[in-house]
């Protein structure tokens, strides 16, 4: 099946143009600078590249960019797939008021026969902005997924990962993706941004730090498996030469991401580790049977949307015939008693009184303060009640969230929302954080509903682990 990828990536556009399947065939490779992103970069590059190479209009997969989307792995109990979708689209909208195109692709089930989800969601106002610019190029969309999604497909088709327990590190732009593998199969990844300039020494202890927090990730899970090997992609090997003394002093193997064998050959030589995030949406994986698809979900979406509109328009038609009616039905009232005509003169001769308009209008804008502070009010007491919700954030709850650290770790609060219970706040010690296990203990105190981790940095001996938590309200509490 011919297909053609495009995948917006923060400092380039890349398009790659063959034959999808378990063994994709690649007939050319094409890419063009984006120059830091953003809508109009993208849509300048890929209308250039259009035209220059005389590329397919039709049977496009749209690879949206990570600060796109939200990704996610979830445990689900087996359920019909409507179901999960469900599930998933509730589990992937930030707010309950917003809606998401969301999906998912199964990664197997644990120890307990539940399943596990890797899911994935855009927001629909941002996915129309992405639909609108490929309209305006004339690009014809078959599917929109994720640059995850591509990976784990690449993991699946790999026959050196299989029973493996390593580390990928996979650079794009001024970011890198960390994808943890544990016997083989997907189990956590992270991105970061990089500070650094490659190829300095910097960035080889960047590089260090950010391998040596996926160990901690992995020693804490207990999930099995030897980590052995860290591979890399996309950057160049001259410049992560400055990192393979850091990780190998970690007790780790350091080399290329392997060549993926169910690739014919690439075009003029090309290797598949430089085309990341964009050949690897070839692969067909049959056992997987789905194929995570956001632009299904948002159409779902827009469908439901419609079936509102019809709902309302069926309930509204009714009563505006009514109404014509009844105005018809005025009209002849009206004429039937001419001699009320007069007084209707005189009425109208009241309503445009200049005196008569003034004293309606003073009346108007009081009303209208009026309802401005009846609406203030409501608002206020509105935020009251979420504020009640929440815990007060004094002295009894820094000592409470301080002693999940123990005394060898600090925190300082760097910021809290009252409206969303959002509390952020710094972890310092002069010791590596061990963060699973920080973070646990934070969800144990009872004190939150969702606990994430932000950052990790090392600077003047301190370790600094950044933290953005949301508060656990009293109804949750019950």
């Amino acid at each position: 099946m011919n297909t053609t990828v495009l995948a917006l990536q923060e400092e380039q556009v890349l398009v790659a143009v063959g034959k999808s399947g378990a063994q994709p065939s690649v007939q050319a490779l094409y890419s063009a600078p984006a120059h830091g992103g953003g809508m109009e970069n993208w849509e300048k590059a890929i209308g250039a590249l259009w035209q220059q190479h005389r590329l397919p209009t039709r049977g496009i997969t749209l690879v949206l960019p990570d600060e796109a989307v939200a990704t996610k792995t979830i445990t689900a109990p087996s359920m019909p797939e409507n179901k999960l979708e469900e599930l998933v689209r509730h589990e992937m909208r930030p707010r309950e008021d917003q809606l998401v195109a969301a999906d998912y692709v199964p990664l197997g089930t644990d120890a307990e026969g539940r399943q596990q989800l890797f899911c994935a969601a855009c927001r629909k106002e941002t996915m129309e902005e992405y639909l609108a610019m490929t309209d305006r190029l004339g690009l014809h969309l078959e599917n929109v997924t994720v640059t995850m999604a591509g990976r784990l497909k690449l993991l699946h088709a790999m026959q050196p990962m299989q029973g493996k327990t390593c580390i990928w590190l996979c650079f794009e732009g001024s970011s890198v993706l960390s994808l943890l593998v544990e016997n083989g199969e997907y189990r956590y990844s992270s991105r970061n941004r990089i500070f650094s300039e490659p190829g300095t020494v910097d960035f080889g202890t960047e590089m260090t730090r950010d391998v040596s927090g996926t160990m901690q990730f992995h020693t804490a899970s207990r999930s099995g498996g030897t980590l052995t090997d860290v591979y890399y992609a996309g950057c160049s090997d001259d410049d992560f030469e400055v990192c393979l003394a850091g990780i190998r002093g970690l007790g780790l193997e350091v080399s290329r991401l392997p060549e993926c064998r169910v690739f014919r050959a690439l075009p003029n030589g090309e290797r598949l580790n430089d085309w990341l995030g964009c050949a690897e949406a070839l692969i067909r994986v049959l056992r997987a049977n789905k194929e995570l698809d956001l632009l299904r979900s948002y159409r779902r979406l827009s469908r439901g949307s419609k079936k509102q509109t019809g709902l309302l328009h069926s309930f509204y038609t009714p009563i505006a015939v009514c109404l014509v009616v009844c105005a018809a039905v005025w009209c002849v009232f009206l004429r039937m008693n001419s001699s009320l005509s007069h007084r209707t003169d005189d009425i109208n001769d009241w309503l445009n009184d200049p005196t008569v308009i003034e004293q309606y209008n003073e009346a108007a804008e009081k009303q209208q303060r009026n309802d401005n502070l009846v609406q203030g009010l409501q608002q206020v007491r509105n935020l009251t009640d979420a504020l009640a919700t929440y815990p007060q954030v004094d002295s009894t709850l820094m000592s409470k969230i301080g002693a999940a650290g123990g005394a060898q770790v600090s925190m300082v609060l760097t910021g809290y929302d009252a409206a969303t219970g959002a509390l952020q706040f710094d972890a310092q010690s002069g010791s590596v954080i061990d963060i699973p296990s920080y973070v646990l203990k934070l969800q144990k105190t009872g004190l939150f509903r969702k606990v994430d981790y932000t950052g990790y940095t090392y600077e003047d001996g301190v370790y600094v682990l950044s933290l953005n938590c949301i508060l656990l309200g009293e109804e949750a509490a019950e």
